[in-house]
């Protein structure tokens, strides 16, 4: 928004083609705003997307600008940003302020830029909603994985229970072996097409060994996991 041009403090000046600058690189969600408060009377210098507040060049200062013109807390501030405010339709806002200042640190004027955060908050919100995850029964340690190829999701699940060991698969023992095959037992390894014959590459242990360890397992139960 294009106001006419008006007498500003000469520190303001320059500020005028960067609040028209912000506006139209920003866009209509950010409302841009020079004022001028160094007469003693506060003046709208240049506004861009006043719609956003339903401001014009008349409208007064607000009560948190006319609080930082004598505010001690304030005194050695120079900006402010991301703080929270309200349009006057209740939406929320994220407003930011410099505070100008001459050489004798007066206040002389303000630039404030106003974020509409609706659509910002919607598309969070819809993010939330789109990753967020339930989990799974008390007690069910399986989480589903896909994979490309049989081979990826084999190898996975054998990444899984190496930690439990703390040595290469080929130099268990056999009741760390038991355990192996205990723990590929719940992900369901052994229901896959050549899980043996990998898994025998992987401990140096025949099939028929494995299959002997197996068919114990089921027999006698899963035994508890080493640390």
């Amino acid at each position: 928004m294009a106001l006419p041009k008006r007498s500003c403090h000469p520190l303001l000046k320059p500020l005028v083609p960067v609040v028209h600058t912000l506006g139209a690189a920003l866009g209509p969600e950010w409302e841009v705003v020079l004022h001028d408060v160094s007469g003693g009377d506060h003046v709208i210098v240049a506004l861009e997307n006043g719609a956003l507040t339903g401001r014009t060049e008349d409208a007064p200062l607000t009560d948190f600008g006319a609080y930082l013109l004598h505010a001690e807390e304030f005194r050695e501030v120079d900006h402010l940003a991301n703080y929270a405010s309200t349009a006057p339709d209740g939406r929320s806002l994220r407003s930011s302020v410099a505070l100008i200042r001459d050489e004798h640190r007066h206040i002389v004027g303000f630039l404030c830029l106003n974020h509409d955060t609706t659509r910002a908050r919607m598309v969070r919100e819809w993010a939330d909603a789109q990753t967020r995850t339930e989990p799974l029964p008390v007690g069910c340690d399986q989480a589903e994985r896909f994979a490309a190829r049989k081979e990826d999701l084999l190898e996975g699940m054998l990444e899984e229970v190496r930690p439990l060991f703390g040595k290469p698969l080929r130099y268990l023992d056999r009741g760390e072996r038991m355990t192996l095959l205990a723990r590929l037992e719940e992900r369901g390894f052994f229901a896959f097409r050549g899980a043996v014959e990998l898994l025998s590459r992987e401990t140096g242990k025949s099939r028929f060994t494995l299959y002997g360890c197996l068919r114990e397992l089921r027999r006698s139960g899963v035994p508890e996991a080493t640390s």
